[in-house]
């Protein structure tokens, strides 16, 4: 489907006005509005005059594309998830782990350095054979998060990264979680913020080619999560909310920035990008 991008940048500016409409001075909120303005009526001149074509995919179309540059693109999601998911795992001792959905293994490589014997799973065979090349002594194994296959309470620690999102229900793929951990087990689940689901914010990524795609992804507001913890049997020990840091803005803009810069550093520095839950089973 052919998307415009100058309706990002568009969005973007309205968002930085939005925030600060009753905060802001006068000659920032005018400027705003001007930029705005100068965009929207100039159908013809970048940024709305760049298109670019970005069809809707399911988890296996678009995992089997975007696996030939998860690793090599910058994601401003990974960098402010990757370093919260990795605390938590430090503060658990050395075992039998799950990376569920481990895609090309960023988290089964941590996990097997920090001493546990790793098993992992996911839905695609590309991100598979990325993952089988960076930990080759894990157990890696295709399946789906909803039916996992190994028995129950084999795991001390389990993650499940950046994932449940792209479920319509989290809750199969939550409750699949709960069962394959001992009780005390300890559960580290990370996700795309749902406000930035809110905002527009989805699977979106260029491949190795430079196609770009989109993969289906669906807003779960923390309630959702809640619900589908207690009936897991799963107590939440913590609940962390990374957000979008002045280091990220090139890259969550897509290069867009140079266009409003101002806009997009207003917009969306400090706007949560991640959602990081620690969990431990009760019973």
């Amino acid at each position: 489907m052919r998307r415009n991008a100058g309706h990002y940048v568009l969005g973007t500016e309205g968002l930085a006005l939005l925030r600060t409409w009753l905060v802001a001075d006068e000659e920032t909120l005018r400027r705003n509005v001007d930029e705005l303005a100068r965009m929207a009526s100039a159908p013809d001149e970048p940024p709305l005059s760049i298109g670019l074509d970005v069809p809707d995919l399911d988890v296996d179309a678009g995992y089997a594309r975007w696996a030939t540059s998860y690793d090599e693109a910058a994601n401003p999601l990974i960098r402010v998830e990757e370093p919260v998911v990795r605390a938590l795992i430090d503060r658990v001792p050395a075992g039998r782990a799950l990376d569920a959905a481990c895609g090309t293994g960023r988290h089964t490589a941590y996990l097997a350095a920090r001493g546990h014997r790793v098993a992992g799973v996911d839905a695609t065979p590309a991100m598979l054979e990325k993952a089988r090349i960076r930990v080759p002594a894990a157990d890696l194994r295709q399946g789906d998060l909803a039916h996992l296959p190994f028995e129950d309470c084999v795991f001390d620690v389990a993650v499940c990264a950046l994932a449940l999102s792209h479920l319509p229900d989290p809750a199969p793929a939550i409750a699949e979680l709960g069962r394959v951990l001992r009780p005390g087990g300890a559960l580290v689940l990370s996700d795309l913020h749902p406000t930035m689901l809110l905002l527009g914010g989805t699977g979106f990524f260029v491949d190795a080619s430079g196609r770009a795609g989109n993969v289906r992804s669906f807003h779960h507001p923390h309630a959702r999560y809640l619900a589908a913890f207690r009936r897991a049997g799963l107590a939440v020990v913590d609940c962390l909310e990374p957000a979008i840091e002045p280091e990220d803005v090139a890259a969550v803009s897509g290069g867009l920035h140079g266009f409003a810069e101002e806009a997009f550093r207003t917009a969306w520095i400090g706007m949560p990008n991640a959602l990081v839950w620690s969990l431990v089973r009760q019973w």
